[in-house]
């Protein structure tokens, strides 16, 4: 079923995300979607790289959840405003045989988000601001600079 109200397709898209359905969460996602965000340098990540970033991410979370705080729409653009959290307890595969493990440690970041709705009703767009507690609190990003300087 094609839902075409642009804040409702998000809704049913948060719905299946909150649920950590990435497989129904990428129903939702237009083939030639594209992820920016502040976590990751404003590098565009596809479709198929969000969700099996989501996956590896769900793994090592499995009691992640957010709260949607927010939300407003105008045409095709949709804003919320999210409280995300959860703790790290089990290892994650970053990439085939880089896996780190767990440090126990939970987190909380604020999040607004960014999504354009095409007219199929598809989102094509996530543009993701966060607060990046995540980050500083398990400093996966340091950990992997560190082991591609150690490869270089």
């Amino acid at each position: 079923m094609t839902i075409s109200n642009p804040q409702d397709v998000v809704l049913a898209w948060n719905e299946a995300y909150t649920a950590q359905d990435v497989d129904k969460a990428l129903s939702y996602m237009s083939e030639d979607f594209v992820r920016l965000s502040d976590t990751t340098n404003w590098q565009p990540f596809g479709k198929q790289e969000w969700g099996e970033q989501m996956r590896s991410f769900f793994t090592g979370w499995p009691d992640w959840s957010w709260d949607l705080t927010s939300i407003t729409s105008s045409g095709n653009l949709v804003i919320c405003e999210f409280l995300e959290h959860g703790t790290w307890t089990e290892p994650v595969e970053l990439a085939p045989g880089l896996v780190f493990p767990p440090d126990g440690q939970y987190f909380e970041d604020h999040d607004a988000d960014f999504f354009t709705v095409n007219d199929d009703g598809l989102i094509t767009e996530i543009r993701a601001y966060i607060t990046n507690n995540n980050e500083r609190v398990h400093g996966l990003g340091a950990k992997i600079a560190a082991l591609m300087q150690q490869a270089q």
